[in-house]
């Protein structure tokens, strides 16, 4: 089973271990160590912020680091805890799943203790950190795969109030833009863990294709004070941040929002990120380069609305995701 060594009572700045026990081939007693901060400074708030859940997602581990080794403990209120690289193995290899399972941690909630090691990392996390929390972000972007415009990104909840909550700490992070989804896989997701124990819950998809950007870094970074602002984590007159608009509010109704390939190819997109686009539009070209006969084809939007994820890489194949379309959110 995994531990964890810290004082919770304790005010101030800790810094420690996850211990999670495992054996490969290469390291058969090995102890596997990921790095958590504890930063607490008497009542308030207890918000739970994690990073690289997914190994090929950079802006969270990135936002977090700078964060835990920048923060002064006496401008906390309450608890923060912060576990910059959640999936370490997956993070230090690049890989969007764990090399020492080949698992996907954010398909694994709600965990097994005694199961492989990433579903020992899922079983610590919801039964250990998110029991103390009020409020959790869980920072993501596309990974290789798949490249978004920045937003952050919440589930609509059954009890209106509840939703209203949530959008407010998502208009509080004020990334561009902010969707509201439903996902087929929220079920083996921690979304699912956080909003069944009645907890906050906020995710992202902060850009993508493998790589960070100075935007993507810095929207991660002030996104993540201002909602701490928001909860009362952070005292609101020393939080230096850049002045930006409006988060827009947007949904991804439903599959025929999305368009996938029918064929290994390379893509050639035709219009940037964050576009509106008709139904019909043409978003980008498959090129069929190993074929003499096959001219390239168009990728056409399936919806009218705006242009929120594009495929991350020029090499597509059967199956992969090629565009989402979103449109403005009517609750």
């Amino acid at each position: 089973m995994a531990t964890l060594n810290i004082d919770w009572e304790r005010n101030g700045r800790q810094a420690s271990y996850i211990h999670v026990p495992s054996s490969t081939n290469a390291s058969a007693w090995q102890n596997l160590r990921i790095p958590v901060f504890v930063i607490r400074n008497g009542a308030g708030p207890t918000t739970l912020l994690l990073g690289g859940s997914h190994g090929d997602e950079y802006e969270g581990p990135v936002a977090l680091s700078k964060f835990v080794h920048s923060v002064d403990p006496d401008e906390v209120r309450g608890t923060v805890t912060v576990v910059p690289a959640i999936n370490l193995p997956a993070v230090m290899a690049g890989a969007r799943l764990s090399p020492l399972d080949g698992c996907n941690l954010n398909r694994e909630f709600p965990g097994r203790p005694l199961g492989t090691v990433t579903q020992r990392i899922a079983h610590f996390i919801t039964t250990e950190l998110v029991p103390r929390a009020d409020n959790v972000i869980d920072l993501h972007s596309g990974g290789r795969s798949l490249h978004f415009q920045l937003c952050t990104l919440i589930h609509e909840q059954p009890e209106a109030e509840r939703t209203r909550s949530f959008l407010a700490a998502a208009e509080a992070f004020a990334a561009p833009l902010t969707v509201v989804i439903r996902e087929p896989h929220a079920d083996v997701m921690l979304d699912d863990v956080v909003e069944k124990s009645g907890r906050l819950m906020l995710s992202s998809e902060l850009g993508g294709s493998g790589i960070i950007t100075p935007e993507s870094a810095r929207i991660g970074f002030e996104g993540l004070l201002r909602v701490l602002r928001h909860f009362g984590n952070l005292r609101s007159d020393n939080v230096p941040v850049t002045e930006t608009p409006p988060s827009r509010i947007v949904s991804v109704p439903g599959p025929d929002y999305y368009v996938h390939a029918d064929d290994t190819a390379v893509f050639e997109p035709a219009l940037p990120l964050g576009s509106s686009v008709g139904h019909g539009t043409v978003i980008g070209y498959l090129h069929y380069v190993d074929r003499i006969e096959r001219k390239p084809d168009p990728v056409l939007s399936p919806q009218s609305g705006l242009l929120l994820c594009l495929h991350g890489q020029g090499l597509v194949h059967r199956n992969d995701t090629l565009v989402v379309i979103a449109v403005d959110h009517a609750p």
